[in-house]
């Protein structure tokens, strides 16, 4: 039976300068892990990484990388190269509300970039040394926009789809292995998410989770092996509610509550 990961196998998380990617640094150094946390915004790594320090005695390292362009990814990839065994927390990504044709293109490229091409190349650089090792996981933060599709955010629920059946498949493969990999599921959680994503009104309504309540049942389900976390019983239902109905009228339902208000 599965159980949780040594505390002496490193953690790195990317998008850890706030929310969910924050809460994750927090809990794993809570549990002892030394923690690399990735972001752009140097002086919150900082400050998160002193506070870890201070508080759990662990070695906590910040590395600013933008990663939605090639050279971001490519200072996280020399890091994950550096040692064979990890934790790897998938976390950076934003999401963007409108009507397509109507967005910004530059900005919607920069969302596949950052939501899959980073989560997919830099899961692909540590899994040979965690295979060769036969022991830490991956966790990529997918979304229950991953089950649906979602007209006015087409690209992010597109993006999560990716990330919830790419990891699942992978899930998979690694069965056996003593390797983990794990789709965290969340629904509406207090971030900045929904101010960037411009979902401010979707959010008030939807009674969103705390981070750290959001953290503590993905890592609850990690330690057994789960291969998706959806956290909340009313997410999880609502997750499995569109494949039972008609995909049209989950496109109209969708579209009524994400089209942009005024």
């Amino acid at each position: 039976m599965p159980s949780a990961v040594p505390s002496s196998i490193p953690v790195l998380i990317t998008g850890a300068s706030s929310g969910i990617g924050a809460e994750f640094a927090r809990a794993f150094a809570a549990r002892g892990h030394d923690v690399t946390i990735v972001a752009r915004r140097a002086d919150r790594l900082e400050q998160l990484a002193g506070d870890l320090t201070a508080r759990h005695g662990v070695a906590a390292e910040p590395l600013v990388a933008d990663l939605e362009v090639v050279r971001g990814r490519s200072t996280v990839a020399r890091t994950l190269r550096s040692r064979e065994t990890w934790i790897l927390v998938n976390n950076a990504g934003y999401g963007t509300r409108g009507r397509l044709a109507d967005l910004d293109a530059a900005r919607e490229r920069a969302e596949v970039h950052l939501n899959v091409v980073a989560l997919h190349e830099l899961t692909l650089t540590v899994l040979p040394g965690l295979l060769r090792t036969r022991s830490g996981g991956v966790i990529n933060v997918a979304s229950t926009a991953a089950f649906q599709p979602l007209p006015y955010m087409a690209t992010y629920a597109a993006t999560k789809s990716f990330v919830l059946n790419f990891t699942e498949a992978l899930a998979e493969e690694l069965r056996g292995t003593g390797v983990r990999a794990m789709a965290l599921c969340p629904g509406p959680v207090r971030t900045e998410f929904g101010d960037v994503a411009g979902v401010q009104d979707y959010m008030e309504m939807a009674r969103p989770m705390s981070a750290e309540r959001c953290v503590t049942t993905a890592l609850r389900a990690f330690d057994r092996g789960s291969a998706i976390c959806i956290p909340g019983a009313l997410n999880a239902a609502l997750a499995q509610g569109p494949r039972l109905a008609p995909r049209l009228a989950v496109r109209k339902v969708s579209a009524a509550i994400f089209h942009p208000r005024g």
